[in-house]
């Protein structure tokens, strides 16, 4: 139930990459636990730089299947296979009401047209261009975690991961290689009602792609992630069904790009919630925005189920 979300991060031309996907920190009480997710992401960014131009105008969905398996005390496992698939959506006119309705800038959402798919980068020799639906298999993720020291109210664990080559790289879902990522993590759960999860993170890429953007061999995250139930309101004992969710991720970018928004430093703030709608199973949402970076969705949503087995 205190799990923290996983906010959506991912553009056109990161999937291919190993991601940390914040379910495995979950304390499963259990020894198996399955949990499904949907993530939807809607784009609009236009962006030009000296010599390349960046169009993202569509929407991304994920659908991942978690499982986790714990072997003993210390020690757990996760395999998470996510699907993919790159549509023009159905948020723009929602989106564009709901700007309108709060006074907000539509961005770059004035380039384009309504409910219509184009994923483009290019240069003066070269051009990487999306501008049909289609859905596929990522890449699948196996991680290990290890609860290595404890201290009073302190937890410390390290987190490894790789990433299968299932993915299509035609289809920029996989690059055919594999990818890795190793995490130290702090959790906190001093008082009953709230958990703290501190990560600092390495993702290790071994790529031997001829793409006209070179990527990043080696990239840095660190997050910080708080769940808290509230059981007292004016100093009064009240019922509540509802865990509040707060994310404050920061990541180094994949690429070597002059373009702000493929090789800038990305600032994700994501808000939501979980609900226990019966025993042993929740029901989590919430969205998540950029600070900074106009590569990251200008809307997204994301919820799921999770299920003790």
């Amino acid at each position: 139930m205190y799990a923290p979300i996983e906010f959506p991060t991912l553009n056109p031309f990161t999937i291919q990459f190993s991601n940390f996907d914040n379910k495995i920190l979950a304390s499963h009480q259990n020894q198996n636990n399955l949990s499904i997710n949907i993530q939807n992401s809607s784009y609009a960014v236009k962006e030009i730089g000296s010599s390349q131009k960046l169009i993202l105008d569509g929407e991304i969905v994920q659908l991942s299947v978690n499982y986790y398996r714990k072997v003993s005390d210390v020690l757990g496992f996760e395999i998470k296979v996510p699907f993919y698939s790159l549509n023009k959506g159905f948020l723009d006119n929602s989106i564009n009401q709901w700007h309108d309705l709060l006074g907000l800038s539509d961005g770059s959402r004035i380039y384009f047209e309504n409910n219509q798919l184009q994923f483009s980068l290019e240069d003066e020799a070269h051009i990487s261009l999306i501008k049909d639906s289609y859905s596929g298999i990522g890449d699948i993720q196996i991680s290990s975690k290890y609860n290595f020291f404890n201290l009073q109210d302190n937890r410390f664990y390290l987190i490894s991961t790789i990433d299968l080559p299932s993915g299509s790289k035609n289809k920029k879902f996989g690059n055919n290689i594999i990818d890795g990522r190793i995490t130290f993590n702090l959790k906190n759960n001093k008082i009953d009602n709230v958990v703290i999860n501190s990560l600092l993170g390495i993702s290790l890429f071994n790529e031997k792609n001829n793409s006209f953007l070179k990527e990043e061999n080696l990239t840095l995250f660190t997050k910080l992630l708080v769940s808290w139930k509230p059981e007292y309101f004016l100093s009064e004992k009240i019922s509540n069904p509802l865990v509040y969710k707060f994310n404050l991720e920061i990541f180094e970018p994949f690429y070597k790009s002059n373009l702000e928004a493929l090789g800038d430093i990305y600032y994700l703030i994501g808000l939501g919630a979980s609900y226990e709608y019966a025993e042993n199973k929740y029901f989590s949402f919430g969205f998540s925005e950029d600070l900074k970076v106009n590569s990251s969705a200008d809307f997204s949503f994301v919820f799921g189920f999770d299920f003790k087995l």
